[in-house]
């Protein structure tokens, strides 16, 4: 079959996971994870891109105070152009919705220097255990990790997934980017 189509009937029986996932265990699952990201974080200060959530994603909110509160500098997507580009996160007041109506910080914040990055915490709609990733299927991610590879090799790409995210297999295409561990409510798996 080819990894394209795989990929779409891999993302329909996602969503369908996802969509018998309950408010309260989505909820739970969210706040194990995020407890397990702040136990895995450095004790020293690091930046971090992070991600608001949207739809369906696990939520980091709590996330979005805690790090800052923890020292470590948060930094989180918006699109600008054809691309994103990381903004530093000033505070969740200064947070306001960008042209897909996800909370973003304004254009004129601080961009990510590719030196300064140590943990990017990266969503999806599916992982296995080896670390490969697939996204929503537009290529954002994997060409920003790219990007940041090419720029790094001290960052470490975290995919942040609910355990009915977690699959056998991802059908692999030359484009896709893998991640160096996965975060679910059991913990952190490095890759």
């Amino acid at each position: 079959m080819d990894p394209r189509e795989s990929k779409a009937q891999l993302r329909s029986a996602i969503k369908d996971r996802l969509a018998r996932l309950s408010p309260k265990d989505r909820s739970a699952e969210s706040r194990s994870i995020c407890r397990r990201i702040l136990e895995s974080l450095p004790k020293e200060p690091v930046a971090v891109c992070a991600y608001y959530p949207m739809g369906d994603e696990v939520d980091l909110r709590e996330l979005l105070t805690e790090i800052p509160a923890r020292g470590h500098v948060v930094y989180l997507p918006r699109k600008e152009g054809k691309h994103f580009v990381f903004r530093k996160m000033e505070g969740a007041a200064t947070l306001a919705p960008d042209e897909f109506g996800i909370p973003a910080p304004p254009d004129n914040s601080p961009l990510l220097e590719s030196q300064e990055l140590s943990i990017a915490l990266i969503p999806g709609r599916a992982f296995d255990r080896k670390g490969n990733r697939m996204g929503r299927g537009n290529g954002g991610y994997d060409i920003w990790i790219r990007n940041q590879r090419a720029s790094s090799t001290r960052v470490q790409f975290w995919g942040i997934a609910f355990e009915c995210q977690i699959v056998q297999d991802i059908p692999m295409e030359a484009h896709d980017e893998r991640v160096d561990a996965i975060v679910t409510a059991r913990g952190v798996q490095k890759t």
